[in-house]
């Protein structure tokens, strides 16, 4: 479980600037480099039952919660999966976060039957944070590659083929017919709070500019206008 208090900025990057943008961070005086091995993020978002949590961010209040359970690699396999509950308030985010398990290839496989399962795997504080935030909106899959800077104070992550399957109205889980978040990559630039000064000299000569950004609410827009 972790409340480290951290930044988070965005920055979405046009297929055509992409290469311009991984240079600069390659190269600034950092002196970035490959953190971890490039890896698949499968995140399955849950809201209320009238998408507060959505409405929530597109209303931008400073003070905001998001609700998912995160597993890597394969999409079919989430048996070792992470429920988080992010919190965001004035420009600083934490996260609280539980082991639970979806075993999404299991023939009697159903979304309320396991989240309740999960639910009820939780601790009484986890169960607390959770609310009603317990209906699936949708899978966000992408694929992550990741950099820390040579003092280890300044993480950097590019997402790439984003893409997302619409989990509502249905019991089965959907993991086919995939819509794409458009031709862009992410780039999060991400420090504890005690290093938002570094961080900000390292955004003022990024080549393009950061601005809000959620793959939940590019997710719920994509499926909607299709």
């Amino acid at each position: 479980m972790s409340q480290t208090r951290r930044f988070e900025v965005k920055i979405p990057i046009p297929l055509n600037r992409l290469q311009a943008v991984e240079h600069w961070l390659r190269c600034h005086p950092l002196m970035f480099a490959t953190h971890y091995p490039a890896r698949h993020v499968n995140s399955l978002y849950l809201d209320t039952p009238h998408l507060a949590l959505y409405e929530e961010n597109l209303s931008g209040i400073s003070q905001r919660k998001k609700v998912r359970i995160r597993w890597y690699h394969d999409l079919s396999q989430g048996e070792k999966s992470t429920l988080e509950f992010k919190h965001r308030q004035a420009g600083k985010g934490f996260k609280i976060s539980f082991k639970t398990t979806l075993p999404i290839v299991k023939d009697d496989f159903t979304w309320p039957k396991a989240l309740k399962e999960c639910f009820e795997a939780l601790p009484t504080q986890g169960q607390m944070l959770w609310g009603n935030e317990q209906t699936p909106v949708l899978i966000c899959r992408y694929l992550r590659t990741y950099y820390l800077s040579g003092c280890g104070r300044i993480r950097a992550t590019f997402d790439s083929n984003m893409e997302v399957y619409d989990q509502r109205y249905r019991a089965a889980p959907n993991l086919s017919n995939p819509v794409s978040l458009g031709d862009y990559v992410l780039l999060e630039l991400k420090a504890d709070d005690e290093h938002e000064a570094i961080l900000s000299d390292l955004i003022s000569t990024c080549p393009l500019r950061p601005s809000r950004h959620s793959k939940y609410v590019n997710g719920i827009r994509n499926l909607t206008w299709i």
